[in-house]
């Protein structure tokens, strides 16, 4: 029994921490037509009619009405082909009970707004907001309606936001405001005025003249949308100019820089280099693959930096999984940083094992540590790229290109403050485009430009390379192409090593204790060494993310919404 009580207060409370899909209602507003009745007392009787469809299950509907400061709501009511609804209120929020299960229905609201007439002296004003951005359901079609007591000529009515520029008046007086499709969290107060003659009976608000206040701020708005459509044409005459002479001048940029690189590339096909075996050491492997690697060291790189070492003679491999350091100095910074931490911080005694390395990078208290010194590797090695001055230098240009985004920024706020989508998407883009264009454009000297084709040939020749012109290569370019290979990550390498060893039938053919140094030597313990730095890489990454939110409120008091549940 215990059991089972505890089982039901666990599903108990997961409804709440978890709570069901199926408990959000899935409906639409399709038609709203709310009626004001302006009354000779100074309230206001409104009809409001709302049509739902609803999908799935649902409860009724929600229609928040909040008064204005000085007004009150009374009379709430709510009907359904004549029958009255229960109605629950909570607050300034009414649900309306209806029952139902994917269906349309049409609900009729009647409440009083007391007081919700401003008397002055000239006119009598009705300033309303029947929505604003408090509401949480987008009207399809929404019109608004204000009667008169008696039937008048003389009237003044305009909208804000949502409602502006809708309003239209009727022979007798009443204002009509077609406001269509109305997106949730939107403001539209409606503003009308008529002569204080009609409400002899409404107490006065205020005892001073308040027309040509109304029809100032009137004309204030008819101003406002005047200066908007004329800077909205400004704008878009800008768009259509500026835009495409900005990205014609961003082309020929581009377009110049890219035939100076094809002119290099074409100055060293026309020399008629052949490919006889692995280019020319300038820099030393672990730059030459951070060079031509696009400015990327993956991790089996310090696997290529340690077997570079091995090949040059400053480790000794003394079996497939241990190694001892002989040299104790290098003349790379890089190197020195790397043969100190493997044997000095992970190994010991001038030696270091694999196993060291494992058991070292699954101690999470070594984790920054080993980060701490993949940046200073890896920082040494650019280093060593700087220092042979392989790219131009183009501060100057980078900068004027970056600078040059800042005309675009103003438009990225203004384009779509007045609705200019389309030209909105182009400058973000085009912006975005300048930007990264002065952050990656690093053109290569005559000499980086040489190493990058002359390795670039070397990848794409390597596949084709027969087994007989393979033996013919020195030993030492045979495991710089090895380490090459293991560096990038380059697969295709990696195939055709694979293909060049498979002539040789076991591995006493190409490994011997007495000779550790080798094409061979290397080649049988590359991938475990790959495995091994791959794996520390891995063990060490660690990430973390986090979030945030905001709201605001309406116009001079009042508002509301309508909902379902």
């Amino acid at each position: 029994m215990p059991k089972q009580w505890f089982t039901s207060l666990l599903l108990f409370a997961m409804l709440f921490i978890f709570p069901s899909p199926s408990f959000a209602v899935e409906y639409s507003i399709t038609n709203v037509k709310m009626d004001a009745f302006l009354q000779e007392n100074g309230d206001v009787l409104v009809e409001e009619t709302h049509t739902y469809e609803f999908e799935g299950e649902f409860n009724g509907i929600t229609r928040e009405v909040i008064p204005k400061a000085g007004a009150a709501i009374s009379h709430f009511t709510a009907t359904e082909n004549g029958q009255p609804l229960k109605i629950e209120k909570e607050d300034d929020l009414y649900k309306v009970h209806r029952i139902g299960t994917d269906e349309t229905i049409t609900v009729k609201l009647q409440y009083t707004i007391e007081n919700g007439l401003e008397i002055y002296q000239d006119v009598a004003q009705f300033y309303w907001p029947f929505f604003d951005e408090r509401n949480e359901s987008s009207y399809e079609n929404l019109t608004i309606t204000i009667h008169p007591p008696k039937p008048t000529d003389d009237v003044i009515a305009f909208g804000y936001d949502a409602a502006n520029s809708t309003e239209t008046i009727q022979d007798d007086g009443a204002a009509v405001f077609q406001l269509g499709y109305v997106p949730e969290s939107t403001n539209g107060d409606i503003r009308v005025a008529y002569p204080v003659s009609l409400f002899p009976a409404a107490p006065k608000t205020a005892v001073k003249p308040m027309k040509e206040d109304i029809l100032k701020a009137k004309q204030e708005l008819i101003d406002q949308a005047a200066a908007h459509a004329a800077t909205r044409e400004t704008l878009s005459t800008i768009s259509t100019i500026g835009i495409p002479a900005f990205t014609l001048i961003l082309l020929v940029l581009m377009g110049s820089n890219w035939l100076a690189a094809r002119a290099k590339r074409n100055d060293f096909m026309r020399e008629g280099s052949k490919f006889q075996s692995v280019p020319k050491q300038i820099l030393s492997l672990p730059a030459t693959i951070f060079f031509t690697n696009n400015g990327y060291l993956p991790p089996q790189a310090m696997a290529a930096g340690l077997l570079d070492l091995v090949r040059q003679g400053y480790v000794k491999k003394t079996s497939t999984d241990s190694f001892e350091r002989i040299n104790p100095k290098s003349p790379l910074k890089h190197e020195n940083v790397l043969l100190d931490f493997l044997f000095d911080k992970i190994g010991s005694k001038n030696t270091f094992k694999f196993g060291q390395l494992t058991t070292y990078t699954m101690n999470k208290l070594n984790h920054g540590k080993y980060s701490s010194f993949q940046t200073q590797w890896l920082q040494a090695v650019k280093q060593e790229v700087v220092d042979h001055s392989l790219y131009e230098n183009k501060t100057g240009y980078r900068l004027f290109v970056g600078f040059s985004s800042v005309l675009l920024l103003p438009f990225l706020f203004l384009f779509p403050i007045y609705d200019l989508l389309g030209s909105f998407l182009l400058a973000l883009l085009l912006f975005l485009t300048v930007i990264i264009y002065a952050i990656v454009y690093r053109p290569r000297t005559w000499e980086g430009a040489r190493i990058a084709y002359e390795w670039k040939q070397f990848r794409i020749r390597f596949k084709e390379l027969s087994q007989e012109e393979w033996e013919k290569w020195s030993e030492d370019d045979q495991m710089r192409t090895y380490i090459y290979g293991l560096g990038i990550s380059s697969k295709e390498i990696d195939r055709k090593h694979d293909a060049l060893i498979e002539a040789f039938t076991s591995e006493d053919d190409y490994y011997d204790n007495d000779h550790p140094v080798g094409f061979y030597a290397i080649a049988l313990i590359g991938p475990d060494t790959s495995a091994k730095f791959r794996f520390a890489n891995e063990s060490t990454i660690s990430s973390s993310s986090n979030s945030g939110s905001s709201s605001s409120g309406g116009t001079s008091g009042g508002g509301g919404g309508s909902g379902a549940f």
